[in-house]
């Protein structure tokens, strides 16, 4: 569940900052961090000064800490109520008979949202349906030509060259594109039921076929099965054991090209209303630059608030890529992660008036194990945000997850006085492990702080998650 109350952060009171920083000390000291890097800094929002530091200027990997500066650079660098577009244009508006003579072109604007749980909480229902329905009340009945895609909004990799090959069948690495639908993701729905397990397409996509190889565990509720990213066929091979009590257990896998997949959700939800086309899905980059006099005939947008509320929130990997190319798009003249990193990284220094010299910015989601950030940069960010004017400080704000309410703080720091008081980012990759964000005080001070730890043993993500909390804990008693 999101919240969405803004949580002002006030800068008041009187305080002594010796009690806090001796116990954080302490805290660090006396854990067993013999192999973990550590760096930590905690600063005053009201004056500017740093309460407490622990090699805060340590280039460190930040795992899905990132996320709180693409999300920064995004709300900065293209305001709170930018909206992402998609568009569908032709040589001519249709004719009386709703036919649409030639091509029919879909322009993708990098929106991220076109997915059944963003549109679910607009009482709305299957994307693809949707984008249908808004052509049928445009008067489309029949498309004369083919329709084609255009991603070109978006340029190069569509999945970075840093992310482990392993990690590209998992939900978590599903690649960008301009066009996109579904978080370029299949739900699959496996059920162990009957003498054999079955599986099946629950999304509703054409060329998609599935390569059951399952088989039944001896358990018959346990499930151990997953499967792997259609093949250049479009195949996908459902892989492992489901117990035979188990029925409809979902599954999501990436699909290979998200503009393709696009259009191959929307074609039958075309036919379903009766909208015929009489040429093939295709997709042609630049295809509208050939247009001379473009008609744009439907147009369908989505806040970028709400990319960055499930980016924070809900550390949602592929809202956060979508928003780094957006800005490279946007500001840096290019939709690609390079240049999109590059514009994160401008519009941060701007924001900040810091140097570039210590980041080393390689995705938007922090899924790239050569991210490098440092403590200092992280809370001068926060506190950047902080004195931003709204709408912009506002959203920024309540994207973040709250303790013992939401997100992936829901089940941490939970208990009073804590509970509310802790507005934060976690952040996990193997080896790292990362809390930062805003810490309110009893007394009504509040504090930008980020806490870092790489070279983490594989198992102790636990205890690192402890010790956070445990500063957090004094950050919100000592203040």
């Amino acid at each position: 569940m999101i919240v969405f109350a803004v949580w002002l952060v006030a800068l008041c009171s009187v305080f002594a900052p010796s009690r806090s920083v001796r116990e954080v000390e302490q805290i660090l000291r006396h854990a067993d961090l013999a192999k973990v890097r550590t760096s930590v800094a905690v600063l005053d929002l009201e004056t500017g000064r740093m309460l407490y530091e622990r090699n805060p200027d340590a280039s460190m990997t930040p795992a899905s800490n990132l996320k709180l500066l693409t999300t920064a650079a995004a709300v900065a660098g293209l305001g709170a109520d930018y909206q992402f577009r998609t568009s569908f244009f032709a040589a001519a508006a249709p004719d009386a008979d709703g036919r649409v003579a030639g091509d029919l072109i879909v322009l993708g604007g990098g929106d991220p949202c076109l997915r059944v749980d963003v549109l679910a909480a607009q009482g709305l229902a299957e994307p693809a349906g949707v984008l249908a329905d808004l052509l049928l009340q445009a008067g489309v009945r029949s498309i004369g030509g083919r329709l084609v895609l255009d991603d070109s909004w978006f340029s190069g990799d569509d999945l970075h060259p840093d992310w482990d090959p392993s990690d590209h069948d998992f939900p978590y690495a599903a690649p960008v594109s301009a066009l996109s639908m579904h978080a370029n993701c299949l739900t699959l729905e496996l059920a162990g039921r009957g003498p054999n397990p079955r599986a099946r397409l629950a999304t509703e996509a054409s060329t998609y076929r599935v390569r059951n190889e399952l088989s039944h565990h001896v358990k018959p509720r346990s499930f151990e099965a997953g499967a792997l990213r259609p093949d250049g066929e479009g195949v996908v091979r459902v892989r492992g054991r489901v117990g035979k009590a188990v029925e409809d257990h979902p599954i999501r896998v990436p699909v290979r090209d998200g503009a393709l997949f696009f259009g191959r959700c929307l074609t039958p939800q075309l036919s379903r209303r009766g909208i015929t086309l009489d040429g093939e899905l295709v997709q042609v980059d630049g295809a509208l630059a050939e247009l001379a006099d473009p008609v744009e005939i439907v147009r369908v947008e989505s806040a970028l608030a709400t990319a960055v509320l499930l980016s924070n929130k809900e550390s949602d990997n592929a809202m956060a890529e979508h928003l780094l190319l957006t800005l490279g798009a946007v500001r840096g003249g290019a939709g690609s992660f390079e240049q999109g990193a590059d514009a994160v990284g401008a519009t941060l220094a701007q924001l900040t008036g810091r140097p570039l010299e210590a980041l080393r910015l390689r995705d938007g989601s922090g899924l790239s194990a050569q991210n490098r950030i440092t403590a200092r940069w992280m809370v001068d960010t926060l506190s950047a945000m902080n004195r931003s004017d709204d709408p912009e400080r506002n959203l920024y704000l309540r994207s973040l997850p709250v303790s013992g309410f939401d997100g992936s703080l829901a089940a941490r720091l939970s208990e009073a006085p804590y509970r509310g008081a802790v507005r934060a980012k976690t952040g996990y990759i193997s080896g790292t492990s990362a809390l930062s964000g805003y810490a309110r005080a009893t007394s009504g001070r509040t504090v930008a702080f980020s806490i870092l730890f790489n070279g983490v043993p594989s198992g102790k993500n636990w205890r690192m998650k402890e010790l956070q909390d445990d500063i957090c804990r004094i950050l919100v008693d000592a203040l």
